[in-house]
């Protein structure tokens, strides 16, 4: 780890971050607002990912929250800051292209660890991560109508690549709240555990993907975001040319050099 990237995550306000070797956790870190997202959060956690994406020492990413919440979503005391339509599209805006779309499309594992309450933007924000589990007594919604609104901050993108249109469709018209494991159940997470469980192993997982060859993996996750709106032809012709870049890598020669003396690779991200 740089002193750059320590330079800029070490003096967070709402966020807590921590490094293990090439694993990083960012800790929401708003406990008695349950960890909604404040303007504040919202800059530090651009900051975050930001910071991230430009350390290569970082190959693994997890996203979690202090206390009994993962995130409460958006912060209720602010909205009344959405003062205009063109105020509140400018805000939101800015909050996608700076944290959402950031972490969709970061070039390296990333991994939401649901310690509690997930609901609105919480839950989305938790969804933009490639792999999501969740504390057995997590409850989640996507609670937008109950405050008069839409879904936001991903969740009209997400949401259709992971669930039918019909179930869409009920979880974000009612807003109602169900638990991890109906989330497991639907798809819409990996699995759930108990909560003293959830972050070793979420930690152990990281840490293995970490330890991959992590240009494959982010060569991987970009043309699977590419491969449902693309044809095949068109994701033939990506994989032909990603793959000329993954064969050029130092991971894949040393693949290759282990498989020929029968041991396993030792891969270090370049």
């Amino acid at each position: 780890m740089t002193t750059d990237f320590a330079a800029r995550t070490g003096s967070f306000e709402t966020l807590t971050v921590t490094v293990e070797e090439a694993v990083v956790t960012v800790t929401l870190n708003r406990p008695s607002a349950l960890n909604a997202l404040n303007m504040v959060l919202k800059k530090e956690l651009a900051a975050a990912v930001a910071a991230i994406a430009a350390e290569d020492s970082i190959r693994a990413v997890i996203l979690t929250g202090a206390g009994k919440a993962f995130c409460a979503g958006g912060d209720i005391v602010e909205m009344e800051l959405n003062t205009d339509p063109a105020t509140s599209r400018r805000r939101l805006a800015q909050l996608l292209g700076e944290t959402i779309i950031p972490l969709v499309e970061l070039e390296k594992p990333t991994i939401a660890a649901i310690n509690g309450h997930a609901h609105g933007a919480g839950l989305s924000l938790a969804l933009a991560c490639d792999l999501v589990y969740a504390a057995d007594t997590a409850m989640l919604s996507c609670a937008f109508t109950k405050v008069g609104l839409i879904p936001d901050c991903g969740a009209l993108y997400i949401l259709p690549r992971l669930l039918p249109m019909s179930r869409v469709k009920e979880l974000v018209f009612t807003g109602r709240r169900f638990g991890a494991a109906e989330a497991v159940a639907l798809g819409l997470i990996n699995a759930s555990m108990p909560l003293d469980e959830l972050l070793p192993t979420v930690t152990a997982l990281a840490t293995q993907l970490a330890g991959s060859a992590s240009i494959a993996l982010g060569l991987t996750k970009s043309l699977l975001a590419q491969s449902t709106s693309s044809s095949v032809r068109e994701m033939a012709a990506a994989e032909a040319l990603g793959q000329a870049v993954a064969y050029a890598t130092a991971d894949h020669l040393a693949a290759r050099t282990a498989f020929a003396i029968k041991q396993s690779p030792v891969f270090h991200g370049r």
